[in-house]
């Protein structure tokens, strides 16, 4: 599991051979064997004969998504949410961010930069791309309930954030408040990163809700 999180597995993500794994962990295929079907019957990882070992999402998780998917959930309830979520998230990943944490961070704003920068913009990878700096935010806060939680209202809200993201001027918005988060996280100023994580995902919250009046009223 330590492994899993240094490497920033994910959902889906390969665990290495069996053989590179015990070289890894030093100890025997027989024990990591054991190991590897503790984590199953956990529901921590999926292990595929022939095909491999894959890091899979806690049951908790999966419960927590099946239970939003199956009911309707309004744009101010999920912002509500994020809100819960992400503010003091923020904080906490300002007092425990480390120069790699802050390093993966900026890989990701690089990464949005790059998308953006290409004619057509692919909507769907910035999505993912946006949603990934949130989680890692909160990843770095070092609250696995909250990071599970969100990942899934994430996942929930793909749909209205990729429409959101297309809105003219919105992904710049979004570029220079991402930064000013970052720059807040690496100075270590908690109150400021949690303030400025709360302007975003209030102007997030308006801008999508003023598209889906706009969409109704088409």
């Amino acid at each position: 599991m330590e492994l899993i999180h240094l490497q920033r597995l994910i959902p889906g993500d390969r665990l290495p051979s069996e053989r590179q794994l015990a070289d890894l962990l030093e100890v025997s295929r027989p024990s990591l064997r054991e190991a590897l079907h503790i984590l199953q019957a956990q529901g921590l990882v999926h292990i595929k004969h022939g095909q491999g070992t894959y890091v899979q999402e806690p049951i908790v998780a999966q419960e927590l998504r099946a239970s939003m998917m199956s009911k309707t959930h309004g744009l101010h309830e999920l912002f509500d949410a994020r809100e819960v979520l992400e503010v003091p998230a923020a904080r906490w990943a300002a007092e425990k961010a480390t120069k790699e944490d802050i390093r993966h961070l900026r890989a990701t704003l690089n990464q949005i930069d790059t998308v953006t920068s290409i004619d057509p913009i692919d909507y769907g990878q910035l999505q993912t791309l946006d949603a990934k700096f949130h989680l890692t935010i909160v990843e770095i806060a070092g609250n696995p309930f909250i990071n599970q939680t969100l990942n899934v209202l994430q996942d929930v809200m793909k749909m209205s954030m990729e429409t959101t993201l297309r809105l003219p001027g919105r992904s710049e918005i979004s570029r220079v408040e991402h930064n000013a988060i970052l720059s807040a996280i690496e100075s270590g100023d908690g109150l400021l990163a949690s303030k400025l994580t709360l302007e975003h995902i209030t102007g997030a919250r308006d801008t999508a809700i003023s598209g889906a009046k706009n969409r109704e009223e088409k």
